[in-house]
């Protein structure tokens, strides 16, 4: 297990940790697309969120595979740290409601039109419960991190 902070990553957590960079852009951009002005233009709002909410997908998609993958990122931490298995296992639970709640927004943002305030409050309401879901996962894997292999992963990344 890796104690000290000057210890070079092994290759499966250096991956994580950009694949963590990449997430974390989607989200802030998913963020900024939801919070731009829509009254007037519901049919452009609705068209920035559907693709950044689409590219967050992607990556988010790419996490999950990464993290469970046979050699993965769990699997890592459970060779390193085998009582950090409750604690993998909580993580890969998530993993389907955040796919899931992702692909339901999505198909809602394709197939109805934001017609009404009340559409565009709802579609806000739903993706800031995405984000924050995705971003307390993200917390809890930086935690998992952090007990296994004592090292910081980074919570804003540039």
């Amino acid at each position: 297990m890796m104690t000290d902070h000057s210890e070079k990553p092994t290759p499966t957590l250096a991956a994580a940790k950009r694949r963590r960079a990449d997430l974390h852009h989607a989200l802030v951009d998913v963020e900024v697309a939801i919070s731009g002005p829509a009254a007037g233009r519901m049919p452009q709002w609705a068209a920035e969120v559907l693709k950044r909410l689409a590219i967050l997908r992607d990556n988010l998609n790419e996490h999950i595979e990464a993290a469970e993958r046979p050699g993965g990122l769990y699997d890592e931490i459970i060779n390193l740290a085998p009582h950090l298995s409750g604690k993998t296992r909580r993580l890969r639970e998530e993993h389907p409601v955040l796919r899931d709640r992702t692909a339901e927004l999505l198909e809602r943002l394709e197939s109805r039109p934001i017609r009404h305030e009340q559409d565009l409050h709802d579609t806000r309401e739903g993706v800031q419960r995405l984000l924050t879901n995705i971003v307390h996962h993200r917390q809890l894997g930086a935690d998992l991190v952090w007990e296994a292999y004592n090292l910081d992963i980074g919570g804003h990344e540039s």
